[in-house]
């Protein structure tokens, strides 16, 4: 099994037009994913696979921080616990860092 490390990444960004987030709202939105990976640079890839098949776009800088694992990691880079939260334009880069604060303290 590879050697994976544990991340959180978060970012700030749109959720589009024809989404496939459940309950999702076209528009400014956060998302952050619990991520196993072997780097910093396969998580973020990870996170924009993801990103992209659900219709989320980043508009701002990705946020990634080690943390603990709460799944066992598997034989291939897998990303679980997503969430995309809607927020408003002006306070986006606000809504990430309240969600980085999320995803470090769980």
């Amino acid at each position: 099994m590879a050697d994976f490390k544990h991340f959180s990444v978060v970012a700030g960004g749109d959720t589009v037009e024809g989404h496939q987030v459940p309950d999702g709202v076209v528009g400014p939105s956060v998302m952050s994913a619990k991520i196993w990976a072997d780097s910093v640079e396969q998580a973020v890839d990870v996170y924009c696979e993801v990103g992209n098949h659900l219709g989320f776009r980043i508009e701002q800088n990705v946020e990634v921080h080690r943390t603990p694992a709460k799944q066992a990691k598997r034989e291939q880079p897998f990303a679980y616990e997503v969430r995309v939260i809607p927020c408003a334009e002006h306070n986006r880069a606000e809504s990430v860092q309240v969600e980085v604060e999320n995803v470090r303290n769980e």
